[in-house]
């Protein structure tokens, strides 16, 4: 009995696929999510972009920029689009969330610490997450009042966004050259230790907001010297 109830209560995943980069494909994802779910808004963004192109910036095309541009940057700007207009239009988004109490909603940007300190050859890539950081200041402006009209009636609402810069963390973008020698230098973060972050900041308030979060493997040198 008591494991059909744990079952019972297991939340339910359901997947969409969607091209970011496409802005008639990212508009029809959220109006997918309305029709699917039966409901008038999203709640909760989670924009995670990573692509990559290496090398050094001599050797890169056009091409290779503007693609990770395009994921990295375009991506969450269409998302954050379409889900400020789903929360600033809802009368009510917080029914999942009892510390809410105004209607709104949170987006949550995965940047990287690349973004603070580069490493070499990651021209577009490091481009990308200064970009995603700044789109991230600007929504969070954007979001603090928000004034919504539903059923003849006006009500402030708040969207907080905020964004989270990864340190190492083991990702198939990698090569395994790369991934050992990074392990004996610096470690890994594990994908579950950024997901647990985004838990943390999902579950605030709206009326309180994460505007930046930093998490590394204890090893890796971002501060300091020597």
């Amino acid at each position: 009995e008591h494991e059909k109830q744990h079952q019972h209560q297991q939340p339910k995943v359901h997947c969409i696929s969607s091209d970011v980069t496409n802005e008639s494909s990212v508009v029809s994802l959220f109006q997918q999510l309305q029709t699917d779910f039966h409901s008038d808004s999203c709640d909760l963004l989670v924009n995670n972009p990573g692509t990559m192109v290496p090398g050094p910036t001599s050797e890169l095309s056009q091409k290779d920029f503007d693609w990770v541009m395009k994921v990295n940057v375009t991506g969450p700007f269409l998302c954050s689009r379409e889900a400020m207009k789903q929360m600033s239009a809802s009368q009510n988004n917080n029914n999942n969330n009892n510390n809410n109490t105004t209607p709104g909603g949170r987006i949550i940007n995965i940047g990287s610490i690349s973004s603070q300190s580069p490493r070499p050859h990651s021209t577009p890539y490091t481009t990308s997450k200064y970009a995603l950081q700044g789109l991230t200041h600007s929504l969070a402006l954007d979001g603090r009042n928000i004034t919504t009209n539903n059923n003849n009636s006006t009500a402030a609402a708040m969207i907080t966004v905020g964004i989270i810069h990864p340190g190492n963390v083991m990702s198939d973008l990698l090569t395994l050259e790369e991934i050992e020698r990074r392990q004996q230098t610096k470690g890994f973060l594990n994908p579950q230790d950024v997901a647990d972050c985004v838990v943390t900041m999902a579950n605030l308030p709206y009326s309180a907001n994460v505007l930046e979060m930093t998490v590394i493997p204890t090893r890796q040198p971002l501060v300091g010297r020597g």
